[in-house]
């Protein structure tokens, strides 16, 4: 099988690189700037407080809220807000939902077709707007990614919009943004950042350039989550003293989505594609983890199984249980989204149904979905 491996998203890292912001835009050629963060961080003033020290305010036509798993219905509203202002250029700011909303409307405001139209590889017509990425958690790694995730409430699974060019041409990355991010969202989106890397070494697609990144990206966030969680609890990372530790573990989550975007995701990411499950994505994916480590054990390198091996003691200094709460999550919901997936026929092991509904089990998911319909069970 022939390996490849892109890259194309240039990358701005270290403590106070958001002060490159206005020189990124106007090589760029941004005149007219549509602003895509989280509502929480507009509520929050935390939107601002990076536009003004990334010194573009003057830029800015429109600033749009994006929700909590956009759907298309919201990404089509923000895509009119922005066309109405002439926005010719989209900056992103916030975690994997507002990141995948900003690369949404910036492909949107280059083709008048419904978000619908352009689900599955390669669909749309034309380039998005020049789009630069500001992430404010170390997890998703969407500032890196030509892919984006949209979430339609009834579906079995997530609708996943990908293509060649779909990534921000900018990706700054800048700890003194995370100083603020309270502990349960930063180890939630780090244990998400760890699923892509481990993913990665178990996926069929994975190669030479994609396990280099993969194994350093994993390393990395094994050796800061637990310093990095501390920091948050304690208040270290708000006084600034942290910004190297927040440094290493939101560089290495972009390291760890250049793994799994050019490998391909695997058996985690599979099962935690249903909207039906109303929990937070990169919890799910924590804890789901070991259990699909296991399953791909025999799959791993030396050094694939020596990092899969540190995630029990990771877990158990940051005090993380890896067991869903009783009737939060069930089996049906799970296994009917990875079914057919590409993310699980990209799993080199091929677990069986009846394997993932005792993994599943073992997990705490009950085991009879009321939220699917007759014709989906």
């Amino acid at each position: 099988m022939s390996a490849s491996f892109t890259a194309p998203t240039r990358i701005v890292a270290g403590p106070g690189s958001l002060a490159g912001l206005r020189e990124e835009a106007t090589r760029l050629g941004m005149r007219r700037i549509a602003v895509v963060a989280d509502h929480g961080l507009l509520a929050l003033g935390l939107v601002d407080d990076i536009v003004q020290r990334g010194g573009i305010a003057d830029l800015i036509v429109a600033t749009i809220g994006a929700d909590v798993d956009p759907s298309p219905a919201s990404v089509e509203a923000a895509t009119r807000i922005a066309a109405a202002a002439d926005a010719d250029a989209v900056v992103g700011i916030g975690g994997g939902s507002g990141l995948c909303a900003a690369k949404a409307v910036a492909l949107l405001l280059r083709q008048p077709v419904p978000a619908l139209a352009l689900e599955g590889m390669d669909r749309a017509t034309h380039p998005p707007v020049p789009t630069i990425a500001v992430p404010t958690t170390a997890g998703s790694g969407s500032e890196v990614s030509n892919a984006l995730v949209l979430h339609e409430p009834g579906l079995v699974r997530e609708i996943v919009i990908r293509g060649d060019g779909y990534q921000p041409l900018v990706a700054v990355l800048d700890a003194t943004v995370l100083r603020g991010l309270p502990r349960a969202p930063l180890v939630y989106a780090a244990l998400d950042a760890l699923s892509h890397a481990m993913e990665a070494l178990w996926a069929r697609r994975r190669s030479l350039f994609s396990d280099t990144c993969a194994l350093r990206a994993a390393e990395i966030i094994l050796d800061v989550l637990p310093s990095a969680a501390e920091g948050a609890a304690d208040g270290r990372n708000r006084s600034g003293s942290e910004d190297e530790t927040l440094q290493r573990l939101l560089e290495a989550s972009s390291l760890a989505n250049l793994a799994c975007g050019n490998s391909g995701l695997a058996l985690v990411h599979a099962l935690s594609s249903s909207p039906a499950v109303p929990l937070a994505h990169g919890l799910q994916n924590g804890v789901l983890l070991p259990f699909v480590a296991r399953l791909n054990r025999t799959t791993l390198s030396a050094e694939g199984r020596a990092l899969a091996d540190r995630i029990e003691p990771l877990y158990q200094r940051l005090g993380f249980v890896t067991r869903f709460d009783a009737g939060v999550v069930d089996i049906d919901a799970m296994i009917a989204a990875s079914a057919g997936h590409a993310f699980r026929r990209n799993n080199a092991y091929d677990a069986t149904d009846d394997e993932l509904r005792e993994l599943l089990r073992e997990a705490g998911a009950s085991r009879l979905s009321a939220s699917l319909a007759p014709s989906e069970r």
